[in-house]
């Protein structure tokens, strides 16, 4: 009993750090399955939608909250985004992933909230509107959980890297 639980002792921040990493990654890939949807509804419509990144988590004010929305506008109210395609909550409050935006690709890792509340839109070719400053978003958790990063492109690429990797020598990497 003694020696399970000094595994378990041992195994403990090994796996605080595998969950905390997980929390960034799926933050990360639900922001940009929401951004390739409004880019495919952008298309679909051939009109522009608007992806927000709202600054909430689990429907609660938070600096860095990675709740997400896709709106459209009607053809009676075309500069109106009220009808909603999709949104996305946090399922849980205790989510440690907090989300920052930069309007420059490359920079230096956004801190959680900066820039927050955002909308990106897409134009009906797919491209980002020229309204949309935003060229990418940082996911960070607490400690030494992985950062992830968004990347996007002006012609309405989105990528997902890892900002401490050099593209150079990994495809995973970001600059």
């Amino acid at each position: 009993m003694v020696l399970v639980g000094i595994l378990a002792l041992l195994a403990y921040p090994s796996f605080a750090s595998f969950i905390q990493n997980g929390q960034v990654r799926a933050s990360a890939e639900s922001l940009m399955s929401g951004l390739q949807l409004a880019r495919a509804e952008s298309i679909r419509r051939n009109g522009v939608v608007e992806f927000r990144l709202l600054n909430t988590q689990h429907g609660a004010a938070v600096p860095g909250g990675t709740d997400w929305a896709v709106l459209a506008a009607l053809p009676e109210t075309p500069t109106v985004f009220d009808q909603v395609v999709q949104t996305r909550q946090e399922d849980s409050s205790g989510s440690l992933a907090r989300a920052g935006v930069a309007t420059s690709a490359g920079a230096a890792t956004a801190s959680p909230g900066t820039g927050l509340p955002v909308t990106i839109a897409f134009t009906g070719i797919g491209r980002l509107s020229m309204a949309s400053s935003v060229r990418q978003i940082d996911l960070t958790g607490p400690g030494e959980a992985r950062a992830l990063r968004i990347v996007l492109d002006p012609g309405g690429d989105i990528r997902l890297c890892d900002p401490a990797l050099s593209i150079a020598t990994n495809p995973q990497g970001c600059a």
